[in-house]
């Protein structure tokens, strides 16, 4: 049977698919046991059963394939974020859900270390941390609108998600750095920034007459 036109590059389009991702699934492992720094393109390309060089045919550099790693760890964790806020409408609720999805996992959550690495060349402007910043701006894209909706029902005092996030949001990121170094448990660090946002956000008890 004569093969159609065009079906080879669409083969070939299928292998690279397949390929990129083979090398994105060899990086996320190696990041789970080890840190980010210390892993090379040889060893991505080890356990992906790749050579070097296909590797890098693919992906430019080391920085490519931590970012595009880093884009696919995150992808996962958006779509179970916008599952699990979408059907809770107790702003409440939804924060700690929020709260418990963005707290690490434990200390070898690869997104969290794909974070960290961000940051560290955040003065750089590289490909990693221009992708942390796009990333972030879903995270509190999402807690600005718990924010709005606790305080438009009365559930949360009058606050904007301004007033509410950069303080927050540091105390989170800190909470996370404790939990991944081990100086916290993800349990007591939940239950901190629970506490912390009760306090911030619940409305006073009314005054008794």
């Amino acid at each position: 049977m004569a093969e159609r036109p065009g079906s080879g590059g669409g083969r070939t389009q299928e292998r690279g698919r397949q390929a990129r991702r083979a090398v994105v699934e060899a990086a996320l492992t190696l990041i789970a046991e080890r840190p980010v720094g210390e892993i090379q393109v040889q060893q991505i390309a080890e356990r992906a059963g790749m050579s070097p060089a296909r590797v890098l045919y693919y992906f430019p550099s080391k920085d490519h394939i931590l970012a595009e790693t880093f884009r696919w760890s995150e992808r996962e964790l958006t779509e179970r974020r916008t599952q699990e806020l979408a059907g809770v409408a107790d702003p409440r609720e939804r924060l700690e859900r929020y709260v418990r999805l963005y707290l690490p996992s434990g200390r070898h959550d690869v997104s969290w270390k794909l974070w960290l690495e961000a940051w560290l060349r955040a003065v750089e402007n590289d490909e990693m941390s221009r992708t942390a910043d796009g990333l972030d701006k879903g995270w509190m894209r999402d807690l600005s609108a718990i924010i709005r909706d606790g305080a438009a029902s009365g559930v949360f005092r009058p606050v904007t998600a301004e007033e509410f996030l950069p303080s927050f949001n540091a105390l989170l990121d800190g909470l996370a750095v404790h939990v991944l170094i081990g100086r916290l448990d993800r349990t007591d660090a939940v239950r901190t920034a629970l506490t912390r946002a009760s306090g911030d956000l619940h409305p006073p008890p009314a005054a008794q007459t």
